[in-house]
């Protein structure tokens, strides 16, 4: 069984993902509205830099470790401290249903929610 301690979930994330919506038209829109709330513990693991289009862009790889919970995909995103994580795997540790491992991209050239 994999252990986790509640002292190591310091930071409280909020967790947003994309809803359809009518607009006043009669169309679709997409928007991204909040889905939960949670504490987890955020861990850097390594930062790539790379030039995109003639510009340099900075992305940062993440490992965010939080209690399990249905629901969350890779569609999602993560904000942290006005921090934007676009996740990229979700890793449900020995299929316990105890622990998520979320891997994420944070970009530095992405707005803000």
């Amino acid at each position: 069984m994999y252990g986790l301690s509640a002292g190591r979930l310091k930071k409280k994330i909020h967790i947003y993902g994309y809803k359809e919506t009518d607009n006043p038209l009669g169309g679709e829109k997409v928007i991204l509205t909040e889905k939960s709330q949670a504490w987890a513990e955020i861990k850097p693991l390594r930062g790539t830099e790379f030039l995109e289009y003639y510009r340099d862009a900075n992305a940062l790889q993440y490992k965010v470790t939080i209690r399990y919970r249905k629901g969350i995909t890779e569609k999602d995103i993560l904000v942290y401290q006005n921090r934007q994580f676009e996740i990229n795997s979700i890793i449900n540790i020995n299929e316990e249903n105890v622990t998520l491992e979320i891997y994420c991209t944070e970009r530095k050239d992405k707005v803000i929610i």
